[in-house]
């Protein structure tokens, strides 16, 4: 049997919707919040690419999850 696809028009969100905006957010702000951290530690000077490093730490860490986790593709 075929599985039935929903489509959700635009201006709205289902429940899996904002589970997957939800869980976006925490990775972003989990990289966000590591990069913060080694740059308090000093393990860290971003030096004149602290804007560049800020851009890009939420899709290290979001490729780290995907890589390292397991997830559903369809």
């Amino acid at each position: 049997m075929a599985e039935k696809i929903k489509i959700i028009g635009p201006g709205k969100l289902d429940a899996l919707g904002w589970k997957k905006i939800g869980k976006s957010f925490l990775i972003t702000v989990g990289g966000a919040a590591i990069g913060f951290v080694l740059s308090l530690l000093g393990a860290i000077d971003y030096g004149n690419f602290q804007s560049v490093a800020i851009t890009f730490l939420p899709f290290v860490s979001n490729f780290l999850y995907k890589l390292l986790g397991k997830y559903e593709s369809k």
